[in-house]
């Protein structure tokens, strides 16, 4: 029995749709059978950055605000371990530069006994925002404070900053004793560095 003509045309024209459509997907790249495929990758990366979002969400950054005498409290409340203190803040771009190393101290050395605490003189309306700064930099873990004096003059009255610059450091030993001071010096040809806070830090730690 003969087909007729335009059944037999259809057929054709679907056999030629079926070859120029693998002869397509053969040679367009990135169709490679043993690549990934792109929207795999896609959905896998997504994943990934949400779980990086919420993980950071969740590493919220408690920032209280103190007084001189809390502050001697709170020192106080860590004898018998090194204590550390950072004296920043958010207008200061060398604090935001060697925020990073204080953080990797405490990691490296915490469970050695070093108590590292932050102490922003930014003005306390900006709580939000020094919170969100330090959350930035994954500074969840350390003790972080703000001067209820704000960034003037005060601050660095009450907590005895002699250049009244930042950044700053305060060492105290597992006593509670004030043994090391790092602080910027406008006259001197050369400043404290990273290595010098990291040898004062070991040598209480050995005490």
């Amino acid at each position: 029995m003969r087909e007729r003509p335009g059944r037999f045309r259809f057929w054709h024209l679907l056999v030629a749709a079926a070859v120029i459509g693998a002869f397509v997907g053969i040679f367009l790249p990135g169709n490679d059978p043993d690549d990934p495929a792109p929207d795999d990758i896609s959905i896998e990366e997504e994943a990934t950055k949400g779980l990086n979002r919420r993980a950071t969400a969740q590493e919220q950054v408690e920032l209280t605000i103190v007084d001189r005498d809390q502050y001697d409290a709170l020192i106080g409340e860590h004898r018998g371990k090194v204590v550390l203190v950072d004296f920043w803040a958010t207008w200061c771009l060398p604090c935001i530069e060697q925020l990073p190393h204080t953080i990797e101290l405490a990691e490296r050395l915490g469970p050695r006994g070093l108590e590292v605490v932050t102490m922003s003189f930014d003005d306390p309306v900006e709580k939000q925002h020094v919170a969100d700064l330090l959350r930035s930099k994954q500074a969840g873990r350390l003790t972080n404070l703000i001067s209820q004096y704000g960034g003037g003059p005060q601050s660095m009255t009450a907590f005895e900053i002699e250049s009244g610059a930042v950044p700053h450091y305060k060492l105290y030993d597992r006593a509670g004793r004030l043994r090391h001071t790092f602080e910027l010096d406008p006259l001197a040809r050369e400043q404290f560095t990273p290595q010098e806070i990291d040898a004062a830090v070991e040598q209480l730690l050995a005490e």
